[in-house]
């Protein structure tokens, strides 16, 4: 008998079952939130703070507040209501944190999953970078994937497609990437046939890094705007070597995702979109190889759905709970140490030095 196509991500038959409603699993991360509320002097926290004091009457301009504070609306409508409550920045932060794993643990659910379940694989690197960082980022895509796991199972009509890409583009602009590209790759994800799915992701990646290339061909990055002061600043506009430890990295998890995934995980919708979309962040990294601030955020952006990937393979692959546990743990430790010591060294200390705009009058 032919395997069926499972349309349904919620509860896969291997798949943890949530025993609990997922805000209840909220209290467990309590101190990481109110950790990334206090944080330090790291790289966008002066910004985010001075941004927030100055944001004293309704941003009634979506564009210009953009223009004026290189930030998106909907920051400055928290801003905004933050001010008016009398509430500081750092309810801010940590409303921005709760919101992020809020929609993570609505994207868990949704494939059968917890919150704790892909947390390992969400705290060693994609918490670092974003939550103590890149915030806006980080609750943007994590919104971005809790409603990209509703189109393979089509619960997410034309309209409500509309006004989530609207509100994932009120949080970060790279958050769209994430929901147009499920929304693009959707209606061509193949039948679950490891062949089929191979070739699929072998154009993905081919055409994601072409499109690359021709976008930094037509030399259009001057005109616009924040990416022109990128293209000058000789960190965000550096090469990556398509031997970068980041690029190999993602390449042997497509391949594992590909070649490692058991039959009936082939079979779910929602994993094969996904590895689409991992495809899809690996010809960014690869075609925007000369502009390391594009490879980085916008293949970050699309390949932020290996937090869901990677539990997901590992339950329908192993079998054993405490090997499980020990791959997760390993996968925590291993990329905290990577992160902390390659890809951002001053993490650390930046999160323990006081913020200036903080501490300014």
């Amino acid at each position: 008998m032919a395997a069926t196509d499972t349309s349904s991500p919620r509860r896969p038959a291997w798949a943890w079952r949530v025993r609990r409603p997922h805000p209840a699993w909220l209290l467990l991360f309590l101190p990481v939130m109110l950790a990334v509320a206090w944080r330090g002097d790291t790289r966008d926290t002066d910004t985010y703070i001075e941004a927030f004091a100055q944001t004293l009457s309704f941003p009634s301009d979506p564009l210009g507040y953009y223009g004026s504070f290189g930030m998106e609306w909907g920051f400055g409508l928290l801003s905004w209501v933050f001010n008016g409550i009398g509430l500081g920045p750092v309810a801010l932060f940590f409303v921005y944190s709760l919101a992020t794993f809020w929609f993570l643990a609505i994207a868990a659910r949704r494939v059968g999953l917890s919150l704790p379940a892909i947390a390992p694989y969400y705290l060693g690197s994609f918490f670092l970078l974003q939550q103590l960082m890149q915030i806006r980022q980080g609750v943007g895509i994590a919104f971005a994937l809790a409603m990209l796991t509703l189109i393979p199972a089509g619960r997410l009509p034309l309209w409500k497609a509309a006004a989530a890409l609207v509100a994932a583009a009120c949080m970060h602009a790279t958050a769209v990437f994430l929901l147009l590209g499920a929304r693009l790759l959707h209606p061509t994800t193949p039948k679950p046939t490891r062949l089929r799915l191979l070739l699929w992701c072998g154009v993905i990646i081919a055409f994601s890094a072409l499109a690359a290339r021709a976008f930094m061909q037509l030399d259009v990055i001057s005109a616009l705007g924040r990416l022109s002061v990128y293209a000058v600043d000789e960190e965000y506009s550096a090469e990556r070597s398509l031997l970068a430890p980041a690029n190999i990295r993602a390449a042997l998890l497509q391949l594992l995702f590909l070649i490692a995934a058991p039959p009936v995980l082939l079979q779910t919708r929602v994993y094969r979109l996904m590895v689409g979309l991992f495809a899809a962040s690996l010809g960014l990294r690869l075609g925007f190889y000369d502009f390391l601030i594009l490879s980085a955020r916008l293949a970050s952006a699309l390949g932020f759905v290996e937090v869901l990937l990677v539990p997901m393979l590992v339950r329908a692959a192993v079998q054993q709970k405490g090997l499980r546990i020990a791959i997760a743990t390993a996968y925590l430790l291993v990329h905290a140490a990577a992160t902390l010591t390659l890809q951002a060294p001053y993490l650390i200390d930046d999160y323990l030095t006081p913020s200036h705009a903080a501490a300014a009058p």
